[in-house]
């Protein structure tokens, strides 16, 4: 095309995968996600087009300086040890369907979670439609939106610098989360490109001091019958709660979006975060909330990586526990730990960590907790009651020589620390899922699936599906273990693999 503008894209052909492909909603839409912007059509979700046979392929033309959003990143791939081109000839909806197949239950090895939060934020090369489909960045904002990565989501956005209306309802969800929604409402009213919702407008207005217009509008969207009963009624509550100070509240939905859940807020009924999808445990991070909610707030955040565990500790800080048993256990514990490490006194850490290790595994931040602590542990040998407690922490770390200076002579500390320095093979497996192992980290082939889809320069896919395997245990299957194992190393992910290969096994261990 010479110094043409446009990039002409055939519908099909072109690079082996339709442009146009059936799409009703976007694939990673996410059902708490509010509905407070609205759309007429988004490239995610391009209308299936039947071609009849012997009729032209569908061109696409788009200029090639045309922004990409899937080339948004905050970090660098050389940073994360990927390639740039990760994603290789994979289209973005493939990429979308199989990262939003990876399942990070509580048992999943802590090294996926990390990793994935970090892949989703890093910039490469963008899939192969990704000019014409941004299924895959949605899908990378919600994964990251899904496990309270906020800040990281916003970031993106932002970064990303367009503004349409799947992007924009994000960020205004992120805003409503973190109790920055004031700041949003301008940016709603200053642009008028941007369709609110009804609900959105008035919840805006209102927030912006304009109650007079935010009122007319409810008139209007109740002459319009546009807002359901519930809505109509959960609004005239928000804008004039004494007037209708004896009238029911509509009932909260089982899982509410952001706006419907700051509009229970402004009518005093406030609802429990508990038992809610993990970004709404941000609302309990403000110092306006309780401190025990607090520390649950915490403690969950941690739990996916949200927040660094310096966060969690601060809010354990606050002050001292008020009674015992169940977080106020946990508390106490992380305290005598902090205070030791503050001390820098080496027989208080060791004293302390026992307790404050079960407090964290039990809480689900212990991999939190040892990223934190590993690099401010005493450089000197401990063989007590600490000692498998400072073996766990450097291995979830990641921490080799820590490892081998804490390491116990039991044949079960020297197969881990083979596998964390890189040895399989040189320390004899105790059962199957050691010898899966050990296969995975030595195999030369990774399966006719995986090897598939490297062939096809596919290995993107290959990351997503082999994280799914892993963190759900491999199924128990030793074979898909091996396979999964191998295939990330096949990618170029080797010491991904050996650390997700020590956890599989010190989970097995503490089971």
């Amino acid at each position: 095309m010479g110094t043409s503008r446009f990039l002409l894209i055939a519908a099909v052909g072109v690079f082996g995968v339709p442009a146009l492909a059936e799409s009703p909603a976007p694939l990673s839409a996410i059902d708490w996600l509010s509905d407070s912007i609205t759309e007429e059509a988004t490239p995610s979700a391009v209308p299936n087009v039947e071609t009849p046979a012997g009729t032209p392929p569908v061109i696409q033309v788009i200029p090639l300086d045309a922004p990409v959003v899937d080339m948004t990143g905050l970090i660098d791939a050389a940073e994360l040890g990927v390639p740039s081109d990760l994603w290789g000839r994979s289209a973005a909806n493939d990429l979308a369907g199989v990262l939003n197949g990876v399942t990070l239950g509580p048992e999943a090895p802590p090294a996926i979670g990390r990793f994935l939060a970090k892949l989703l934020q890093a910039r490469l090369d963008p899939p192969i439609d990704a000019a014409i489909n941004d299924a895959f960045f949605l899908a990378r904002l919600d994964r990251l939106l899904e496990k309270g990565h906020l800040s990281a989501a916003r970031d993106l956005i932002d970064m990303s610098g367009e503004r349409e209306p799947q992007l924009f309802r994000r960020r205004f969800d992120i805003a409503l989360l973190t109790g920055n929604e004031t700041e949003m409402c301008r940016e709603i009213e200053s642009t008028p490109e941007l369709s609110p919702t009804y609900p959105a407008r008035i919840f805006c207005l209102a927030r912006l001091g304009q109650f007079d217009v935010a009122a007319l509008t409810l008139g209007n969207a109740e002459t319009l019958d546009i807002l359901t009963p519930e809505e109509d009624a959960l609004l005239l509550h928000f804008l004039d709660p004494e007037l209708f100070e004896g009238d029911p509240i509509p009932p909260a939905p089982r899982v509410p979006t952001p706006l419907q859940f700051r509009l229970y807020e402004a009518v005093g009924e406030r609802i429990s975060t508990e038992g809610l999808p993990v970004p709404f445990a941000f609302a309990d991070m403000s110092d306006t909330v309780g401190w025990k909610a607090r520390l649950s707030a915490a403690e969950r955040l941690a739990s996916t990586g949200a927040i660094p565990f310096e966060r969690l500790e601060e809010v354990f800080n606050e002050r001292s526990p008020s009674a015992s048993g169940g977080v106020w256990e946990r508390v106490a514990a992380i305290q005598q730990l902090s205070s030791a490490v503050r001390s820098a006194r080496s027989t208080r850490i060791f004293d302390a960590l026992p307790e404050a290790w079960e407090a964290a595994t039990r809480g689900g931040y212990d991999h939190s907790l040892a990223v934190w602590l590993a690099p401010r542990l005493p450089d000197v040998e401990e063989d007590g009651p600490a000692a498998p407690a400072l073996f766990e922490v450097a291995l979830l770390a990641g921490d080799i020589a820590k490892a081998e200076r804490f390491a116990r002579r039991s044949p079960e500390d020297r197969f881990l620390l083979s596998l964390a320095a890189g040895r399989a093979g040189t320390e004899p497996a105790g059962d199957a899922l050691g010898r899966a192992v050990l296969r995975g980290l030595s195999a030369l082939s990774a399966g006719e699936t995986f090897e598939t889809l490297i062939r096809d320069n596919r290995r993107g896919e290959v990351l997503f599906r082999a994280l799914d395997q892993l963190a759900d245990g491999a199924t128990g299957n030793p074979d898909t273990t091996a396979n999964s194992l191998a295939a990330l190393r096949r990618i170029g992910l080797e010491e991904l693999a050996r650390q997700i290969a020590v956890e599989l096994v010190l989970r097995e261990g503490a089971a």
